[in-house]
């Protein structure tokens, strides 16, 4: 974990440069000194971070102060707790199972001191546990994937954390798959395609465009994620929901596919500015109806945004409200 972890803090480090740069090289043409904070957010194959980059262009596009919003590539949900705790950002986007183990420090989490100062500004959209099967090797349910090989995702993203959770809490362990792999997730779709794994689990808001380019490119299938043990970690767990995917997203006149969700959640500090806060929300709210139109996986934030029960992190207090 370590290794990604560091990387995950270059390829962060380095972005937040460019974009300092351009944005700083614009604002000394003005004679202004400029203000920045950053979203961090994943993979820039994901979703996480397009939505971090419209929600930055709603802010920057409705403030008249000398303040700037920058999406941040980042490694995932796991990185982009760790980088909230070291403040070398001030929001991101996580899973709402890794929100809440880094809350109450267990899970992938377990042993460090509990971030008590994490506060949820916002959820933003449901994020289906996806089982992509490569074509021929005949996976339609998760029992399926015993003795596959399976990629799982980086050790720094949300969608690991919350497989290996998944495990642990189904009572089987990576001896389940026949191999695990931890790419990242253009790496793991052209793997997929290739041939070279069975399968990848993701974790992931539908539509997406990462798994739209897998159905496209090699003809994948969305397997099932159901079954009596998965049914009984829904009844005993507060991290999950049961959900479908809406295959017609992606043209397949099909009925959906069974299987369990989290909730992506936009994510501050307590001492993170009750100002910037307020004005962040204010802007996304105002920009609701662009955003989805933007980002199709928002499309219904509107009602979203008002689903804070079962995230098991207190609001922000500028946050607090009706849509």
């Amino acid at each position: 974990m370590e290794t990604i972890t560091r990387d995950g803090k270059m390829k962060t480090l380095f972005c937040g440069a460019i974009t300092a740069f351009f944005l700083a090289f614009q604002s000394s043409a003005l004679g202004e000194d400029l203000e920045f904070f950053s979203i961090g957010s994943g993979d820039v194959s994901g979703n996480y971070y397009p939505v971090a980059r419209s929600i930055c262009e709603a802010f920057n596009h409705s403030d008249d102060t000398r303040r700037r919003c920058s999406p941040e590539p980042t490694a995932g949900s796991v990185y982009n707790i760790t980088a909230l705790r070291d403040r070398e950002i001030e929001f991101a986007i996580v899973q709402s199972d890794t929100l809440r183990a880094a809350y109450n420090a267990t899970e992938v989490f377990e042993g460090s001191l509990s971030m008590s100062e994490l506060r949820v500004v916002m959820p933003l959209f449901p994020e289906t546990v996806t089982i992509l099967a490569g074509p021929g090797t005949e996976i339609k349910t998760a029992l399926d994937l015993a003795g596959k090989v399976v990629d799982i995702g980086r050790p720094a993203s949300g969608r690991n954390a919350t497989i290996r959770s998944l495990l642990q809490k189904l009572e089987v362990g990576d001896d389940f798959f026949g191999s695990v792999r931890e790419l990242e997730p253009s790496t793991s779709v052209s793997q997929l395609c290739e041939g070279s794994i069975d399968a990848a689990i993701f974790v992931v808001g539908h539509p997406s465009k990462l798994v739209q380019n897998a159905l496209s490119e090699c003809r994948v299938m969305i397997a099932e994620f159901t079954g009596p043990r998965i049914d009984a970690v829904l009844a005993n767990s507060k991290d999950y929901q049961r959900a479908s995917i809406n295959l017609r997203l992606y043209n397949i006149q099909t009925d959906p596919v069974t299987s369990i969700s989290v909730m992506s959640t936009l994510v501050t500090t307590g001492d993170v500015g009750n100002t910037i806060v307020r004005d962040l929300v204010d802007a996304i709210k105002a920009s609701i109806t662009e955003l989805g139109r933007q980002q199709p996986v928002l499309r219904l934030m509107a009602q979203t945004i008002a689903e804070t029960d079962g995230l098991g992190v207190p609001m922000h207090p500028m946050a607090q409200g009706s849509p």
